[in-house]
């Protein structure tokens, strides 16, 4: 009895928790799923249409440009944002007398929010009179540097800004797990002959399994959910080189007032995306149990 009434306590806390994520988290998806087989346009009554705004993001290319615009920010984030917050944190690690300062320094970008940052970076970016056009006139280069106006360049450019932003708190992570690395163990890699680069390579970066595969997720989700960057500093131009999934969805619903097609794409995107999530995390869970 005493165990059946405690289980019908803490079901009395479950219940307004589970409300509220059946209203605001699965209603919301199945309501996606729904009104992407209508041709509701955000407001007024609509028309059960099937498949056929799927058909249409098939046929004019906007599922498949927005998923491969997508994965190349997503992969560009995850890399390129672990490999320099790694870095960082090895120099961190090394107990230099100007570590504390360059902490703080390293993780101030993290404290700008989104609009401040893009803000900062068209500066940077502009072709004309932008930092990086300054430096490219001191070293003799003639031409414009316009890397957020270039279908080539655009997306990866932007894709920078991101992990300019999130460097300090990916490299406060890898710091965090660095230290926690017991000293016995680096100890023993010096009596064996392990130089500091094979150490890194070989103890290090291996007993950082954990570290690594929150540092990957987080970047992976950041990727996938880019849409702030790319509507402040490319608005998904030129063109559509620059569009993701998510700036896609925001520009078909609130911009073209499509919202069937809009809510259609969403759900593409929300199971590609949890599919890609479910695979990486399998995979880095595996490299863990391997190190």
């Amino acid at each position: 009895m005493a165990d059946k009434k405690r289980r019908q306590i803490l079901l009395i806390f479950i219940i307004p928790a589970l409300a509220f994520y059946l209203i605001f988290w699965i209603s919301p998806v199945l309501m996606s799923f729904f009104y992407g087989l209508t041709n509701w346009s955000g407001l007024g009554s609509y028309e059960f249409i099937g498949l056929k705004n799927f058909k249409y993001l098939i046929k004019e290319g906007t599922m498949f440009n927005s998923m491969k615009n997508t994965v190349t920010y997503a992969l560009f984030v995850v890399v390129w944002g672990n490999l320099q917050a790694l870095a960082l944190a090895l120099i961190l690690n090394m107990k230099l007398r100007t570590s504390g300062f360059f902490r703080t320094v390293f993780y101030i970008p993290a404290l700008f929010s989104t609009i401040v940052v893009a803000f900062i970076w068209s500066y940077v970016y502009a072709p004309y009179y932008g930092m990086l056009y300054e430096i490219t006139q001191k070293f003799g280069y003639d031409g414009t540097l316009n890397l957020l106006g270039k279908n080539s360049t655009a997306l990866l450019a932007t894709a920078f800004v991101e992990t300019w932003k999130t460097s300090g708190t990916m490299t406060i992570i890898y710091l965090a797990g660095l230290q926690n690395i017991p000293e016995e163990v680096m100890e023993s890699a010096r009596i064996d002959g392990c130089n500091a680069i094979r150490s890194t390579l070989h103890v290090r970066i291996p007993m950082l399994a954990n570290t690594i595969t929150v540092n990957v997720m987080l970047g992976l989700i950041g990727g996938f959910k880019s849409f702030d960057y790319i509507f402040a500093l490319t608005g998904g131009g030129p063109g559509t080189s620059s569009s993701t999934l998510m700036y896609s969805i925001y520009k078909m619903a609130f911009v073209e007032s499509q919202f069937g097609k809009a809510e259609a794409l969403a759900a593409v995107a929300f199971l590609f995306i949890l599919a890609v999530s479910v695979i990486v995390l399998i995979f880095m869970k595996r490299k863990e149990l391997e190190a």
